[in-house]
């Protein structure tokens, strides 16, 4: 039997038809008991987006209070007491409403074994007869050409079972909205619907039906269509949840030690594919004068692929411990090494906040004196649930040193999120500020002295802390932390230690003490992590001693 797509997973063939057949290949194993061929894993900021989906369509419902929620009234009880959704219910319930002529949310329609659900149908009378605008709610604040397929997929479908739409309209986020009251959303969203939309429309929806047969097709397929490569797609629109899998097929078809073609700010990946169309596999066996005349000039970025070019060439890491020092030596010691976390919400939840403005929650400091010792570690994190920022400007005047510089990890975060500050508090912008003119960059030092061939072939950003960090000093490891590794899932534990009124996926979510108690532990251990990171790297470029630590 050919399953039943939807409008997400048609979406993923588009993106590539590779990802669908996993995902299919995935559920259907899950529901077998069986161990699928790959398991999908979303990131920390693909789970944040499908929360912040979640909050914005709760936000949309709002704004039509005698709407009727589909979705919410498909939900039946089976023998064994679990609930679950009865999609032909959700049909059925769909088709007698459509004939009250009342606003409908998640309206559910099927054809050629295609479901979707529209997220907001909206009755007009035309001729004495009741017509439909469907719409497509997104917590984004510009159009993506998915969106546009997106609505197609929806109206498409609910125009082949007899629906009579006649118009489409995306709501989007209201880029420059800010929350005056705090759960009054007025003004946050806003419909979208001009004559380009419906010209994209259009054409998208002529291409349904060749969409669609492609779709089933590809699922028909006994073998997984490995043909279909990593490549830009992976990460376009989003990160796809099989990248993992795919990449590590690829990385399997390699010679055993083959570094990839790959340079560091190389624009479009031109200079790369210069060395790939001469016929060149593997990035150690370019011979030097070809990369040096690749790389020739007495810029950052040259300078930086020469030295990344060695490294890999020789198996050695390049450093230049002299040129490094002389750096460090002209900071104000002690220094004083800082870190923030921060959250932002499409939908802000505290007065006077905008949507997705960086709201600082957590900050950890560092003091490391010339010697390599650290002198003192502070420490702040607001899980009350509460706009954490008064109570963190005011400790981190507290906390910092006015003698001594600041040394941040790509300093221009930092800077942001003090000059926030210091825009908001009047009476702390002076202190703020001064300690806003205080922070430089250690990254820069690092990458103008320092290379490691392992850096050459990182999932991550080339020069990201968590990539130099193992480089530098292997015993310590952000794979060492708890559950809590990266920004992404730093922000989903500070939404489970606080909680905060408004952002949650289901108001009343229940989380357990342990829960929090937990979540706030571990965004101790990662922030501070990240300051004694910048410890150790000062360190190693000192050629200072490292004393081991287990992490806990």
């Amino acid at each position: 039997m050919t399953p039943h797509l939807s409008k997400s997973l048609l979406n993923n063939y588009r993106q590539c038809p590779r990802r669908l057949w996993l995902e299919m290949q995935d559920r259907a194993a899950r529901k077998q008991g069986q161990a699928p061929l790959a398991q999908a894993s979303y990131s920390a900021d693909a789970q944040k987006r499908f929360l912040d989906g979640h909050v914005i369509g709760r936000i949309a419902k709002a704004r039509w209070p005698k709407g009727i929620d589909i979705e919410a009234q498909s939900w039946v009880e089976d023998d064994s007491g679990h609930k679950r959704r009865d999609l032909s219910y959700a049909q059925h319930l769909t088709q007698t409403w459509l004939m009250q002529g009342v606003p409908l949310f998640e309206a559910t329609f099927s054809h050629s074994q295609l479901l979707v659900m529209a997220d907001v149908m909206r009755p007009a009378q035309r001729g004495g007869k009741t017509v439909w605008q469907m719409i497509e709610v997104k917590s984004s604040t510009t159009r993506k050409d998915y969106h546009i397929t997106d609505l197609a997929t929806q109206v498409w479908v609910a125009q082949q079972c007899g629906v009579p739409v006649v118009g489409a309209a995306l709501m989007l986020v209201n880029k420059g909205f800010t929350l005056q009251t705090a759960g009054d959303y007025t003004g946050l969203l806003e419909l979208h619907q001009d004559a380009e939309l419906n010209e994209q429309l259009r054409d998208a929806i002529r291409q349904m039906p060749a969409t669609l047969k492609g779709a089933h097709s590809t699922l028909a397929q006994a073998q997984e269509p490995t043909q279909h490569q990593p490549g830009a797609q992976c990460t376009s629109p989003y990160e796809c949840p099989y990248l993992a899998h795919c990449t590590q097929a690829d990385r399997s078809a390699r010679p055993s030690k083959a570094v990839p073609i790959r340079f560091y700010n190389d624009r479009g990946g031109a200079k790369a594919q210069q060395l790939l169309d001469a016929g060149h596999t593997d990035l150690r066996k370019v011979p030097a004068k070809t990369v040096a005349a690749l790389w020739n000039g007495e810029s950052d970025t040259h300078r930086v692929n020469q030295r990344l070019a060695q490294a890999v060439r020789t198996g050695q890491a390049v450093l230049d411990r002299a040129g490094a020092q002389a750096e460090l030596q002209a900071l104000s010691w002690p220094v004083q090494h800082l870190d923030f976390e921060t959250i932002s919400f499409v939908a802000p939840v505290w007065p006077g906040t905008r949507n997705g403005q960086q709201i600082p929650f957590q900050y950890s400091m560092h003091r490391q004196a010339q010697g390599g010792q650290v002198l003192a570690h502070t420490e702040f994190l607001d899980t009350s649930g509460q706009d954490p920022r008064r109570a963190l400007a005011e400790q981190l005047v507290k906390d910092i040193d006015p003698r001594c510089t600041v040394l941040a990890w790509n300093d221009s975060f930092e800077r942001t999120v003090i000059r926030d500050l210091a825009d908001t508090f009047a009476d702390l912008h002076k202190p703020l500020m001064r300690i806003h003119d205080q922070v430089q960059d250690l990254l820069p030092i690092v990458r103008r002295h320092y290379f490691h061939p392992d850096m050459a072939a990182a999932e991550g950003s080339t020069f990201s802390i968590k990539t130099v960090l193992p480089c530098m000093v292997p015993h310590l490891q952000y794979s060492q932390l708890n559950s809590v590794q990266n920004g992404g899932e730093a922000q989903l534990a500070y939404l489970l230690a606080a909680a905060p009124k408004g952002a949650e996926k289901e108001p009343g979510q229940p989380i357990t003490k342990a829960e929090r108690e937990q979540a706030r532990k571990d965004l101790l251990a990662y922030c501070g992590l990240d300051t004694e990171a910048m410890v150790e790297v000062t360190s190693f470029l000192y050629d200072i001693p490292t004393k081991k630590k287990a992490m806990t």
